[in-house]
């Protein structure tokens, strides 16, 4: 379950429930947010099924996986001397990479802005997260699922 305070219209995730056309699982972006209910639309343009709107207990998070990074241009290399893996993107003053220490199997990635020098407290789990970071930086945040 994800607040409402916790979104922004354009933020992909899923839902936790099988519903009349639609399926647990099933991935939608977030297109209208109110107290009470949240609006949903599939993020495929050939999809022609109604919007859907629904309450924030039947909506998650979609998990922010290394197939996701890969798929939307993020480079892969791993550290051998900090048993990470390193998913990085752009170059110049936009630069940011996220960690995942395979050592210590940790859940998320530890985001890092330029040289590693400046780390975020927060672990990046989910997907809208990361499309929140990245529209902070001005970058583009439609990601591929």
């Amino acid at each position: 379950m994800i607040h409402q305070k916790d979104l922004r219209l354009g933020d992909l995730v899923q839902i936790t429930v099988d519903l009349p056309e639609y399926k647990q699982g099933d991935t939608f972006v977030v297109i209208d947010i109110s107290e009470v209910y949240i609006g949903l639309r599939s993020p495929s343009e050939s999809d022609c099924r109604q919007d859907l709107y629904t309450i924030r207990d039947h909506i998650e998070g979609i998990l922010l996986t290394p197939d996701i990074l890969e798929k939307n241009g993020w480079n892969k290399r791993h550290d051998p001397t900090s048993s990470c893996d390193i998913y990085s993107k752009g170059k110049g003053a936009f630069y940011v990479s996220l960690e995942q220490s395979i050592y210590k199997k940790q859940e998320g990635f530890e985001f890092v802005v330029a040289d590693s020098t400046y780390r975020f407290g927060n672990k990046l789990q989910y997907v809208h997260e990361l499309q929140h970071i990245l529209w902070a930086l001005g970058e583009d945040a439609n990601l591929k699922i």
